[in-house]
């Protein structure tokens, strides 16, 4: 009875050692040199790549270029569009960020620059909000967020804005203006003030401003108009509309003239549809119109009736209405540089034109918010209540990175660039990693003549200077490429010219592993000498091919740079990070528009940095002795 126990015992025993070598997780401590023994060559290489602390630094820093690049120019399409009236915007998202003291006050007008936005309220005063443009580069003698005092004491009745300068009228006709006044904005002239006498103008109505020039409107109904040369002869304000204006909306180029009968009068460039297509009844007295806004090309009128009339230019779709809009009981309208606003007697609001800065892209709730009026200019917009409150803003809010000398977003740039410059160096890298495989596996496995003639061959393209010769070719290739097949110059040039050295790596490792008795072993067996390259040898040595790669990377990514720096790599209007930190040769980028070439310089570094950290890292992993000589 007792054997059958001690069976039964040692039965029981067997199955629960078993079932816990099957289910249960050894406890038991094994010290670093088991756990060594325990792990695969590759699982022991990550195992020290994963605590390696820079190594993770540099990778989690690749990862998020890579993606900030790659996943991030999907997002966001390159506008390839010029627009110079936002050229050289220091970083700001703050554009629409308007001051909280706004919702206890009543709001009367607001209008906007490139970068910045002000407001009038029914006390007379000024708040302004935004981000400063570039102040010592353009001359500016005044912050522009910043009111000077003598208007802080004055009440304000009227502003307007230029693309980079503010004017104002007070209750007692006294003019202001600060900002990039070049050309006598902030001043009415002598000639002006004379005219103005002459004509018994007693106050001034209505003030208007361009990008050079400044106007205003006297209660007589005369205009007055001076600036820059080019702006006072493109405006030649008809003698048969002076003392009959009551209203004046104007572009930059172009304005209509609201007179006293309801009837309107285009004045600026004779050519344009602007100025061509007015349609008769709004001359000959049949509409009466109301209000007018309007942008460089193109006008939306109001009748008396809640009407619309539009015409002008096509760009931008400006010529007509949006298909969900009927063109009826609109109580406000409102132009933006290239965009026009319609609010509905129902609160609704439309928006139609250019989209390029978020201009179409209406807040969710607009229409639920009861708005009544909308204020629109340059590329910003507010909407406001019955009691003279912001309750919704949309358009541009600024640039993360700014926007360079052709007025493009810098943000969006970097992204697209990052794409081409890491496609490059990836490409180069592959090209050049299978040709140094070829190369560096045949000289070393066969030895005798060929590798002989293999080497002297990799002496001859050490001897080529790169930048010489890439420069030399793209010069004589001139503009016979376009933008892709020189983004593919440049890969085959970088990676034709940069196999040497990892080939003479491979070699000199093959000529060690050759001898080895598992090579011995595969040739007795007869297997043939590819299979033995490719799939005994190569994997001995493609730890160091894998190290080689993440370092030439990082050196393809600062050469392709390098090269579209010196205007002989990816061209514009292809953005690429070598070509954006052209603009560093000027002493006048330097020196004031520092993030047109800081920003790129920052990308280009973190990108190489990374990648040589991870090098490094998979350097030490694969061989851990090297840490202690």
């Amino acid at each position: 009875m007792s054997d059958n126990n001690s069976t039964g015992k040692k039965v029981g025993k067997s199955f629960l050692s078993m079932f816990k070598r099957l289910f249960v997780r050894d406890k038991i401590e094994k010290n670093i040199l088991e756990e060594e023994a325990m792990r695969t060559p590759m699982k022991a290489v990550m195992h020290r790549f994963i605590r390696n602390k820079m190594a993770i630094i540099g990778f989690s820093l690749f990862v998020a270029i890579f993606l900030f690049s790659f996943v991030g120019s999907l997002l966001n399409p390159l506008d390839r569009a010029l627009d110079l009236t936002n050229t050289n915007i220091r970083p700001s998202r703050n554009f629409l960020r308007y001051p909280r003291e706004l919702a206890d006050l009543n709001i009367v007008k607001i209008i906007s620059g490139v970068s910045f936005s002000a407001a009038l309220t029914d006390d007379g005063n000024i708040h302004v909000w935004g981000a400063e443009p570039n102040r010592e580069m353009e001359g500016i003698s005044q912050f522009m967020l910043q009111v000077p005092e003598e208007i802080q004491e004055a009440h304000i009745v009227d502003i307007a804005a230029g693309t980079r300068f503010i004017l104002a009228v007070d209750d007692e006709g006294n003019f202001y203006g600060w900002g990039h006044v070049a050309h006598g904005q902030a001043e009415i002239t002598s000639d002006m003030r004379r005219m103005m006498s002459i004509n018994r103008t007693e106050k001034i109505v209505q003030v208007l401003a361009g990008t050079t020039w400044a106007a205003v409107l006297g209660d007589n109904g005369f205009l007055y108009l001076w600036g820059s040369i080019q702006a006072t002869s493109t405006f030649v304000i008809p003698t048969a509309a002076q003392g009959r204006i009551v209203y004046v909306a104007a572009g930059h180029h172009n304005m209509i003239l609201l007179l006293d009968d309801g009837t309107v009068m285009p004045m600026g460039d004779r050519g344009t549809e602007f100025f061509l297509n007015v349609p008769p009844e709004l001359q000959d007295g049949s509409v009466r119109i109301v209000e007018v806004a309007v942008t460089n090309r193109n006008v939306l009128a109001r009748d008396d009736t809640g009407q619309l009339h539009l015409w002008g230019s096509v760009i931008d779709g400006l010529n007509s209405f949006p298909e969900d809009m009927v063109p009826d009981n609109v109580v406000d309208i409102a132009s933006a540089y290239n965009n026009f606003v319609a609010v509905k007697d129902t609160g609704e609001v439309f928006v139609w034109g250019s989209n390029t800065l978020g201009q179409l892209n209406l807040p969710r709730n607009i229409n639920q918010a009861g708005v009544t009026q909308v204020f629109a200019d340059a590329f910003q917009f507010y909407a406001v209540n019955a009691d003279g409150d912001i309750v919704e803003t949309w358009g541009n809010r600024g640039y993360i990175f700014g926007s360079d000398q052709w007025g493009r977003d810098i943000f969006t740039r970097i992204m697209h660039g990052g794409r081409v410059s890491l496609t490059v160096g990836i490409i180069g890298v592959i090209i050049a990693t299978l040709i140094a495989i070829i190369i560096g596996l045949s000289s070393g496995y066969f030895g005798g003549w060929l590798d002989h003639a293999l080497m002297r061959l990799a002496d001859i393209f050490d001897a080529i200077p790169f930048l010489p010769l890439a420069i030399t070719l793209s010069f004589v290739l001139g503009d016979n490429l376009n933008e892709a097949e020189r983004m593919y110059f440049i890969m085959i040039v970088l990676g034709v010219l940069s196999w040497t050295g990892l080939a003479r790596l491979i070699r000199a490792q093959l000529l060690l592993e050759r001898e080895k008795d598992f090579v011995l072993a595969a040739k007795a067996l007869g297997i043939k000498q590819r299979s033995i390259m490719t799939k005994h040898i190569l994997p001995h040595v493609f730890n160091f091919v894998i190290v080689s790669v993440t370092l030439q990377y990082a050196s393809f990514i600062l050469t392709e740079a390098a090269l579209s720096f010196l205007g002989f790599g990816i061209q514009e209007p292809t953005p690429s990070w070598g070509n954006m930190l052209d603009g560093a040769q000027d002493s006048i980028v330097l020196r004031y528009f520092w993030w047109r070439w800081i920003i790129p310089a920052l990308f280009v570094v973190a990108a190489a940095l990374s990648i040589n950290m991870i090098g490094d890292a998979l350097r030490d992993a694969m061989d851990p002795k090297a840490e202690e000589r």
